[in-house]
Parts: structure tokens; sequence; C-alpha cells
């Protein structure tokens, strides 16, 4: 069974890429993704060398990074094709994430790097999180029939 597209749209507008919101959306996710990607080497790598004080704990944050990578890949390549599934958990990680990140901004030395980047995780998540809730978003992502997942 192929899956339709109803346009319940008065002013039918671009779809996925074609539009603006949904292509910043899809491009903070990728840099998202290949920022936890890299987390993922680092800790490896980390344990692959002997250095992480915990095993455990640093190959459990890898393959945490890598299934939140695949989550927010996943969830970005459906938003691109027009899909709105992937937008609830997007929103909820960008939630988490700012919070998490203004935890750090307000501990850490005002200028330090670990600063720096909690403050650039906080500005971007927040920008997704704004963009993800913008009415614009919700026209560019249409309804496709069938892709609600049926319990009963």
């Amino acid at each position: 069974m192929d899956e339709e597209q109803t346009d319940e749209r008065p002013d039918a507008g671009p779809v996925g890429l074609a539009s603006p919101v949904v292509c910043v959306v899809v491009t903070g996710l990728a840099v998202e993704v290949l920022l936890l990607l890299a987390t993922a080497a680092l800790y490896l790598l980390e344990t692959g060398l002997g250095a992480a004080t915990s095993a455990g704990l640093a190959v459990g944050t890898a393959v945490l990074a890598l299934a939140l990578a695949a989550l927010l890949g996943g969830s970005a390549l459906g938003m691109a094709r027009g899909r709105r599934r992937g937008r609830v958990p997007t929103l909820v990680w960008q939630v988490l994430q700012v919070l998490v990140a203004l935890q750090v901004v307000l501990v850490e030395q005002v200028g330090t790097l670990t600063w720096w980047v909690a403050a650039a995780l906080a500005g971007l998540g927040a920008l997704l999180a704004v963009a993800l809730l913008a009415g614009a978003t919700t026209k560019a992502l249409p309804y496709v029939a069938g892709e609600d997942v049926r319990l009963l």
C-alpha cells in the first residue's frame, strides 16, 4: 500500500527540505549527530588507550551517544522527506540538551572552553526547539496517511 500525502493545508507550501525552517532544523540535527559521533569516538579511543578511569562507564556513554545519533539522524532524515514523526523525540532531546548545557554554563568559570561549548550547545538546542515549534515547521511537514502507528 503506497503512502499518500493528504494535503490538509489550505496554502500548500514547500514540504520537507524545500522549506527553509525544516532545512535549518535538519542542518542543526546533522551538526548534533556529528558531535555525538565524535563524542562516542573519543570515549572509545580513550577506553582503547587505557586512559579511561572506568572502561564500563566510557563504553556505556559511547553506546548512548551512538544511540542518540541514530535517533536524531533518523528523525532528521524523516523531516527532510516531509514526515512529521521525528519532531517529538527531537524536541525532547533539545529540551534536555538545553537544560544540561545551562547547568554546565552556570557551574563552569566564564570563558573556559567547557563554558563556551556548553553555551554553544544551549544556543543550538534553543534555536532548534524554537524552529521545531514554529508554525512553518508544522505546515512543511504534512500528515502522511498510514504514518500513525496503530497499537490495536
